[in-house]
């Protein structure tokens, strides 16, 4: 066998550290170049911002509300049949109709009742007219007036209620008015010969030449 040396050992050594250590190489590089790139995220970016115009929109009309149909009326379920009156005869037949007589005696008589002198067929007459006094104060200022007052005769002709209509000027010749018209008499007024209460509306004027009237 062939012996080598200690020097071939020693070259043979080397040779195959230098190939080892230089595929290592190769392969480390070759890991290096495949790594991806680290970006750094503290380092400051441009950024440009481009702002698109926005179209103005037409607003919307607002819908109107239609209006609610009329509601309809209830219809009845139930019609009533009712019997038809016949022509040849007053009074529908089958139905009879009984008056009570009392009904009518419960009635007020007709010389129960009020009515106007103007609706009467003869109104009151008086019989006793005693003229108003003149106010001694009005005399003095000499001051004239009319009054106009209503009031109630009775059946039998005396004079009830007595209402002061108007008065120009007021408060002057009411009092006197009242206390005169209070003591007249009168002949009833009649309605289909029969005596009834009426009422009557008389103006009385106060004049300072003519006295009153």
């Amino acid at each position: 066998m062939i012996r080598l040396d200690s020097l071939t050992r020693l070259g043979l050594a080397a040779l195959g550290a230098l190939i080892i250590t230089g595929a290592l190489l190769a392969i480390a590089a070759q890991l290096v170049s495949e790594r991806p790139s680290v970006q750094d995220l503290t380092s400051p970016v441009a950024v440009s911002l481009v702002i698109m115009p926005q179209e103005d929109k037409a607003p919307e009309p607002e819908r109107q509300r239609e209006p609610e149909p009329p509601k309809k009326p209830p219809t009845l379920e139930f019609a009533p049949q009712l019997p038809m009156p016949s022509l040849g005869s007053s009074a529908p037949a089958g139905v009879v109709v009984n008056l009570d007589p009392s009904l009518f005696s419960s009635m007020a008589p007709m010389g129960d009742l009020v009515f106007n002198a103007g609706d009467l067929d003869q109104p009151p007459r008086a019989t006793v007219k005693t003229a108003a006094n003149y106010p001694y104060r009005a005399r003095q200022r000499r001051i004239e007036g009319t009054v106009t007052v209503r009031f109630l005769v009775r059946r039998d002709g005396t004079v009830g209620e007595v209402i002061i209509e108007s008065a120009d000027p007021a408060g002057v010749f009411d009092q006197a008015v009242l206390d005169a018209v209070s003591n007249w008499r009168f002949e009833p007024g009649r309605l289909s010969g029969e005596a009834v209460a009426a009422w009557v509306r008389q103006p009385l004027v106060f004049k300072l030449d003519g006295g009153r009237r």
